[in-house]
């Protein structure tokens, strides 16, 4: 419900609130995105600067509310409906910190201040993702969605299980790698979500096939 999410609309209301007073005062250009150096490497307009984030934390949320309405296994939305609100509201936190951090570069914070921030803010999503992943419930949208959790509902269990623990062990690495060097840092970025894409994608064939191989055994 609406007001479950209010925390939620107050964080998107506040970034567009900060936007329209803040636009007078902000250069043409702000900086956008960094390379694996922790260099500024794109500059955006100052609308896309401000409002950027903010537009797309309105969409986010509005997809959220959707998804449930969308989608087949609508029902099963109310077996994990508190996970759900976590996931939301660690999302949409996730831009509000990114925004916030953007704008204090551009009023003169220290240059790298988002490679060094990014690592931490992602491993604490890996993290909470990790804990609560278990108690995702089938649907087609949220959580680990392969042809084979997708098909049976004990390689769900099973695969998100497994998964919680992946996502836990590779938000650790993440915040840790926030600590090395830019290129090393990213490195330990890319092959931590590798091994909780693949990791989480290869253990739900296995134990699909494992199940299959029993189910035939006992015919």
């Amino acid at each position: 419900s609406i007001k479950k999410d209010i925390g939620i609309i107050i964080l998107i209301i506040l970034m567009f609130i900060i936007g329209i007073f803040s636009y007078p005062y902000f250069p043409e250009k702000i900086p956008m995105h960094w390379n694996f150096k922790g260099e500024i490497d794109r500059y955006g307009s100052k609308f896309e600067g401000l409002f950027g984030i903010p537009l797309m934390s309105l969409g986010f949320y509005l997809l959220f509310l959707v998804l449930p309405y969308l989608d087949p296994k609508k029902e099963n939305y109310q077996k994990f409906e508190k996970v759900y609100q976590i996931i939301k509201y660690a999302y949409i936190f996730l831009l509000f910190i990114l925004q916030m951090t953007i704008l204090i570069v551009t009023l003169g914070g220290p240059k790298d201040l988002i490679p060094k921030i990014t690592p931490t803010l992602v491993g604490v999503i890996f993290i909470i993702l990790g804990n609560y992943m278990p108690r995702i419930k089938p649907n087609w949208f949220v959580g680990i969605r392969t042809p084979w959790t997708l098909s049976k509902e004990e390689v769900w269990k099973r695969t998100h299980r497994f998964g919680g623990y992946i996502f836990i062990i590779g938000g650790i690495l993440i915040i840790l790698a926030g600590i090395l060097p830019p290129l090393i840092n990213l490195i330990v970025l890319i092959l931590s979500i590798l091994l909780m894409a693949f990791g989480t994608i290869l253990y739900s064939f296995i134990i699909y096939k494992k199940l299959e191989r029993k189910r035939k055994e006992k015919r």
